[in-house]
């Protein structure tokens, strides 16, 4: 079996992926890929854009079949897919199978002070009909399931957090 190269970076909205993610790939000299751009690039349209207009479904089919189309094994990504990858398990499996999946780990506490300080536009997947308890609840045990490593990221810096991905990986 080929060694997973590639990084993903899962977690609940506001934990970093994205920021961390062009950290660490900047450092590194990798791609990053952002899912929620890669997205816009294909469609024209934000992540708030097709979850307001188009509804959640729509949005995660989205989400599987750009994730299906990107090819981590023959490069260096760090991948930053929305929270709600998670839901499709179809794309989870791939990203299971050709990169190393690390979980940036923050308590809920932290998440809603987050969410608090900055606007949410079109939401968050799951987020009406669930609540922040029961949607971080559900994704957190999800996550665990699919990481290789996990990261507690409430006390850590960026330049931290960075630090610690790059020596999982090497």
């Amino acid at each position: 079996m080929k060694e997973k190269k590639s990084i993903t970076l899962i977690g609940m909205p506001t934990s970093g992926k994205s920021t961390i993610g062009k950290l660490v790939a900047d450092k590194l000299g990798w791609d990053f890929i952002d899912l929620d751009d890669l997205i816009k690039e294909k469609t024209g349209k934000s992540y708030d854009e097709i979850l307001e207009k188009q509804g959640e479904k729509e949005l995660l089919n989205l989400e599987n079949q750009y994730t299906l189309e990107i090819d981590f094994e023959d490069s260096d990504i760090i991948f930053s897919p929305g929270g709600s990858l998670i839901y499709s398990v179809e794309a989870m499996e791939k990203v299971a199978r050709e990169t190393k999946i690390i979980y940036i780990e923050l308590p809920l506490k932290e998440i809603e002070i987050r969410l608090g300080l900055r606007p949410i536009k079109g939401g968050i997947v799951g987020l009406k009909e669930k609540g922040l308890k029961k949607l971080f609840e559900e994704r957190d045990a999800a996550y665990r399931k699919f990481a290789d490593y996990i990261i507690k990221a409430d006390n850590l810096i960026e330049e931290e957090l960075v630090e610690q991905i790059i020596k999982l990986i090497y």
